[in-house]
Order: C-alpha cells, then structure tokens, then sequence
C-alpha cells in the first residue's frame, strides 16, 4: 500500500521532531556543564582576587618595613640574592629571577596573620590593621570555607551572586573568628 501525501508529512515530522529532541537533550547537558563550570568559576576568581590582594599587601608591609627599619636589609639583601640564584637556576633569566628574588625579600618581610572581612564587601587586612566595624575572619579559615564552597560548586550546586556567596560563607562550620579582647588586642 502506497502512502499518501499526509502520512509522508507526518513521518517527516516525526523524524525532525525527533531529531529536535535529541539536539535539545545534548544543549542541555553542555548548559548544565556549562552552568557547574561558571560556579566553580566564580569560586576560583574571588579565591584569585584574595590572594592577588593578600600578595599586594604583603609586598607593601615589606617594603614599608624595610624602609622604617634599614637594620634589615641585610637580611633581605641576602633572601633576595638567593632567591635570585634559585630562581636564575630553573628560568636561566637574569631579569625575572632579580625581579623575583627582590619580590621574595619584600614578601618574606611583610608576612604577618592576615583577615577577612566578610561583610557586605570582602576585603583583607593584617590581624593589626583590622577595624571593629565588621565581621572578621582568619585567612586560614575563610580558604577552607571557599574549599567547600568550591566542593558544593562542582556538584552543580547553584551559589548565585557574590551576596548570596559572602552569606554561604557566613554559615559555614569553617570560620574562625577575629574578636576584640580589649581596646588593643584581638584573638581568634
């Protein structure tokens, strides 16, 4: 038995339909991969921009050191010189490895506790230079609560914007808190 011009139609129809859904399942799963990778994104850059601040205001405090107090750049002098010839002896450049060596000395001199303050904006600061404005946490603790957050990210948990983060983190078990003892003083 022939078919008729309807049927053909429809069996064409099918077959598109068909084929409609299977590319829209396999668009679907690349979003869905997508959506988890723009999460754990968004956990990987604020870890980056912590740290690049962290780094920033360590080489400051080093370099600001060094200055108050000329007693130590002997000290530094000497870091510096090895960590240039450490760093010359893998990248076989001069200029890097100086540029590194030096950068290591400032980093060496200004390391010191640092904190996070977790409140409407996050913004880092040495123990000694927080204010009490805030709420602040320990360096250490907020990058375990960003490792879990990162976890939950890779499971295809949804994390939302930046408020919505900073208030996940609020609730982590991770968080060691800085408090204010005294007029002077501060303790986790």
């Amino acid at each position: 038995m022939a078919e008729t011009g309807w049927e053909t139609t429809i069996k064409n129809l099918k077959q598109q339909l068909a084929l409609i859904k299977n590319q829209t399942l396999t668009a679907s799963v690349r979003f869905e991969e997508l959506r988890r990778q723009a999460e754990f994104t968004k956990i990987q850059s604020l870890t980056y921009q912590l740290e690049a601040r962290r780094k920033f205001l360590t080489q400051n405090r080093g370099y600001t050191s060094l200055i108050k107090n000329p007693n130590n750049l002997p000290s530094a002098g000497l870091w510096a010189a090895g960590l240039t010839v450490l760093t010359y002896m893998f990248t076989k450049d001069w200029l890097n490895a100086s540029v590194r060596g030096v950068n290591g000395a400032f980093m060496r001199h200004g390391e010191t506790e640092w904190a996070v303050c977790i409140g409407k904006h996050l913004a880092v600061a040495s123990e000694d230079h927080i204010t009490w404005d805030d709420v602040w946490v320990t360096w250490d603790s907020l990058q375990a609560a960003l490792h879990e957050l990162e976890e939950r990210a890779k499971s295809g948990a949804p994390l939302g914007s930046l408020d919505n983060i900073i208030s996940e983190l609020k609730k982590s078990n991770k968080l060691l808190f800085v408090i204010r003892l005294s007029k002077g003083g501060a303790t986790k």
